[in-house]
């Protein structure tokens, strides 16, 4: 049978064990917790991320909403810009061609325009 001391020793080595224990998940749970509360802080922060992300998407879509009307605009006064350049320009070829006509039949403006003019006026008929 063991002795006093023995039996003693042992209960004073059981009960640092016990306590070690102990103490090995007192510090695991706190480890665990510590993770959850970092865990919870980031997932906080990708919430807020989204947020600020999807309110970005949204000011984007409405920007490229606001390009694509643009440009739509655009190309309608551009069409309407050409059609009026293209009638300008066929009224000017009409007038010189009548212009030119009038010249070849009547005399007296065949006359008139081959008067001596100022140098600038002659290199604006292009003479």
């Amino acid at each position: 049978m063991p002795a006093g001391g023995e039996v003693m020793g042992l209960r004073v080595y059981l009960a640092l064990g016990v306590l070690t224990v102990c103490l090995a998940l007192g510090a695991t749970a706190l480890w665990y917790r510590a993770q959850a509360i970092s865990a919870q802080a980031q997932a906080a922060q990708a919430r807020a991320d989204l947020a600020t992300a999807r309110q970005a998407n949204a000011e984007a879509v409405k920007t490229i909403s606001a390009l694509q009307e643009q440009s739509r605009i655009d190309s309608r006064l551009t069409a309407s810009l050409v059609e009026e350049m293209r009638k300008i320009n066929d009224g000017l070829a009409a007038q010189a061609a009548q212009l030119t006509e009038l010249e070849s039949q009547n005399a007296d403006v065949r006359a008139y325009l081959d008067a001596a003019v100022p140098a600038d006026l002659r290199k604006l008929r292009g003479r």
